[in-house]
């Protein structure tokens, strides 16, 4: 907080005191034909629409046009190729998604949102992301950004933050009263994937689209009484309407998943039914020079299995946010934000519990030199369970010419005890009949993060390289304490026999980023990166917490002549270590390829594609987390094996 108020001081004495004329930061820059150049424009950085290279943060996009041609199935396979992003697949089910370091079970350091709302799950703080109410084709692009995230977004945006941004459904009929899209991937392992969207407008102003998917895969795992239960059916709807109104326009929402699944993560659950119903009412005036947004959403997620409510949430949130240019040189963000949740559980303490969170932000982008950006911004948050939280950041852009950018960035942001921290009150299995009670701690503290980024970046007649190094310091993790123990004899000494979650550590993390795209021809694309995380725990005693310090992707992408299209990826992921209260287990590095072949059976505004995939093509049957031990239970891991998979999508 000391830091903040500094930099609140220093930026307006440095307003007093400099007074020059202002330049564009990237006036020179060339434009190229590749779809990740640093002239797109971007939003979630800096909830304004800017180019890549002017962001306060480091982004990476992935485009609609991307997710075709990478032969991306489910949303986590296009996170895999983000550099610093770590996709840890437990089984078909259960995918945890971090970036920078300091993945685990929950994997809940990232805020998820569909169109600037949140939809990460209020009692973990995580996201079950096969029970996303969204299809794959009404995708326009998605935004990742990197490094703290809280003085635009609040809790939880705590080591970045993935926008996922849906076309619109005047978007979808392009000038046409009515259109029927299809996507349907058909797969091993008893795989199925299909989509189908119908939209169209009346040309007065009004549009709509309307989706069904239905999605599922038996899994890698078997019925085998030691083996994972990983295999899941769902099935989505969801609506998208939308009517003009002078400069803005009116959008309704609504997003429905049922699932029916197993869950193997800690605890043990078969024939679960998960329901998730979001339905989101917004106003945006995508056009005007100082827009205006708003938007109220209500959201309802059940799990529940044999009888008992695991998780049933209520949120009720909302948004207001204004955009002002003062002169050439100042643009200000401003906006208010409310979240109200209601948490059942059966596996929590008795009765019902709330959790209020009221949020206020401010962000001045100023071009205060020639060749110059700076952004201050800064956000205070009050919640029921840990009182107010102050999140500044300062972000500074030189243009170094040649087309080079230089940015230095200084931000915070915190991570608010999920409501499973506060409130678990059950007894889950570490052996054939033997349990240990969990408990919750109201009390806990917010995990906090001081980050300091320096990047560069250089724009290339085709491509661009980019550099990142960050330094991390954060404090109060939380983990589970072991509070009694089982006797022993005839336990190993050690066994917990109950445990309850308490901030428990602080720690450090440090690493750096490497990024390129480079057209190697005209009709072939490359893309390159590479990260290096190191993660350093005071207490090395602390359970639950993974990540490589090494990951790679190479990926290439390449039109073959008339209607052929070809795509090579391949993900390199470093070893893994999990500590599970003092037992160490491991999951070895592995290489990950994937390859798709497409055939363009119709061009045009109509198009129709058919393409053969082939994910994991080595078929390694590697893990991509460590196993915590079993004990005789059935495993919480299974090996990915080989998949290959036919699509055909298009329009009718």
């Amino acid at each position: 907080m000391k830091f903040g108020i500094l930099f609140v001081v220093f930026w307006f004495c440095l307003g007093n005191a400099l007074a020059a004329p202002t330049t564009s930061l990237t006036g020179s820059s060339l434009g190229n034909e590749l779809l990740f150049a640093g002239t797109q424009t971007v939003v979630t950085a800096s909830r304004s629409k800017q180019p890549l290279n002017q962001a306060p943060a480091a982004v990476t996009v992935i485009t609609a046009d991307q997710l075709e041609r990478y032969g991306i199935v489910t949303i986590p396979d296009a996170l895999r190729y983000v550099v610093g992003m770590n996709v840890s697949e437990a089984g078909a089910n259960v995918v945890n998604v971090t970036l920078r370091g300091f993945n685990s079970q929950y994997a809940n350091t990232l805020l998820v949102m569909i169109d600037n709302r949140p939809i990460n799950e209020q009692f973990t703080g995580g996201l079950l992301w096969e029970s996303v109410p969204l299809l794959i084709s009404q995708i326009d692009r998605i935004e990742i950004v990197r490094g703290p995230g809280s003085v635009l977004y609040g809790a939880n945006a705590y080591n970045g933050v993935i926008n996922i941004i849906t076309k619109t459904p005047e978007g979808f009929a392009n000038g046409a009263k009515s259109n029927l899209r299809f996507r349907t991937v058909l797969g091993g392992y008893k795989s199925d994937y299909d989509e189908l969207l119908a939209s169209g407008t009346d040309g007065r102003g009004n549009a709509f689209a309307f989706g069904f998917g239905y999605n599922h895969t038996g899994g890698f795992g078997s019925t085998a009484p030691t083996d994972m239960l990983d295999n899941y059916a769902v099935s989505l709807l969801n609506f998208d309407g939308e009517h003009k109104v002078g400069v803005g326009r009116i959008r309704l929402q609504i997003g429905y998943a049922q699932s029916t699944e197993n869950f193997y993560q800690v605890l043990y659950l078969t024939g679960i039914h998960i329901y998730n119903s979001s339905i989101a009412l917004r106003y945006d005036e995508p056009h005007a020079p100082n827009p205006l947004m708003a938007w109220v959403s209500y959201t309802s997620f059940k799990l529940a299995s044999a009888g008992s409510t695991e998780d049933e949430t209520h949120t009720f949130e909302g948004e207001v946010q204004k955009q002002n240019s003062i002169g050439s040189r100042h643009t200000f963000v401003y906006g208010l934000s409310w979240n109200h949740t209601v948490l059942h559980s059966d596996i929590a303490y008795p009765g019902k519990h709330y959790q209020d969170i009221f949020g206020a932000y401010l962000q001045d982008e100023w071009k205060f030199l020639p060749g110059w950006i700076g952004y201050l911004g800064f956000r205070v948050d009050n919640a029921t369970l840990i009182g107010t939280s102050f999140s500044p950041r300062i972000s500074l852009l030189k243009n170094l010419g040649s087309r080079q950018t230089l940015r230095f960035a200084y931000g915070t942001s915190y991570q608010s005890p999920p409501l499973v921290n506060s409130y678990l009150d059950t007894a889950f299995p570490i052996a054939p009949g033997v349990t240990a009670v969990t408990t919750g701690n109201p009390k806990l503290k917010t995990i906090t993060l001081n980050g300091l980024e320096l990047d560069w970046r250089q724009e290339l007649p085709k491509g661009y390289l980019q550099l990142n190094g960050y330094y991390s310091f954060i404090r109060n993790i939380i983990g589970l304490v072991p509070t009694a123990f089982q006797p022993s004899p005839p336990f190993p000494p050690g066994t917990p026999s109950a445990l309850s979650y308490a901030n428990v550590s602080d720690a450090t993390s440090y690493g750096f980023e490497i990024d390129s795209a480079l057209k190697l021809a005209k009709n072939l694309d490359a893309h390159f990166n590479y990260a290096y995380n190191y993660e350093h725990l005071k207490n090395v005693a602390l359970a639950g917490a993974f990540a490589p310090n090494h990951m790679a992707n190479l990926s290439l992408d390449a039109d073959l002549g008339r209607h052929w299209e070809a795509f090579v990826g391949a993900h390199m992921v470093g070893a893994t270590s999990l500590n599970s209260y003092g037992v160490i287990s491991s999951a070895p590095a592995y290489i990950n390829m994937d390859i798709r072949l497409g055939y363009r059976l119709r061009e045009g505004k109509e198009p129709l594609t058919l393409a053969l995939l082939v994910h994991n093509l080595f078929g390694d049957h590697h893990i991509e987390l460590p196993p915590p031990p079993t004990n005789g239970l059935p495993s919480q891991v299974t090996p990915l094996r080989t998949v290959v998979y036919i699509t055909l999508s298009g329009k009718f």
